[in-house]
């Protein structure tokens, strides 16, 4: 959790951790998952970055840009955008409005009065 109270360097560092820890996370459901089916093995951990956040730096080492797999890894946010809005279309899920009308966070410090996201 960060605190309201943490020096800009301490907040980054925390948000950074916590980043980390979804990753790790993913790692130990997916190791776990199997293994609580009573299957042997481990399955795969797919990561979330895209393109544009990789050009632009905008990541966190360790974080959802690691993972065995990528499947947006090469693909720009707008072009995301566009086949998710083409998907919608064709495929009628109504949900998928929340997605593309959502606002950008990273989601990762509480919203109060001097931070919104």
């Amino acid at each position: 959790v960060v605190s309201t109270q943490s020096t800009g360097v301490e907040n980054m560092a925390l948000q950074n951790i916590q980043a980390r820890v979804r990753m790790v996370t993913g790692y130990l459901f997916a190791q776990l998952i199997n293994w609580a089916r009573g299957k042997s093995g481990s399955l795969l951990v797919l990561s979330s970055a895209n393109v544009d956040e990789a050009l632009v730096g905008y990541l966190t080492k360790y974080d959802c840009s690691s993972g065995d797999l990528n499947p947006i890894g090469s693909i720009c946010k707008k072009d995301l955008n566009s086949f998710v809005a083409h998907s919608k279309e064709v495929f009628g899920f109504p949900s998928i409005d929340s997605f593309l009308t959502a606002v950008p966070t990273a989601e990762l410090e509480p919203i109060s009065e001097a931070y919104t996201q």
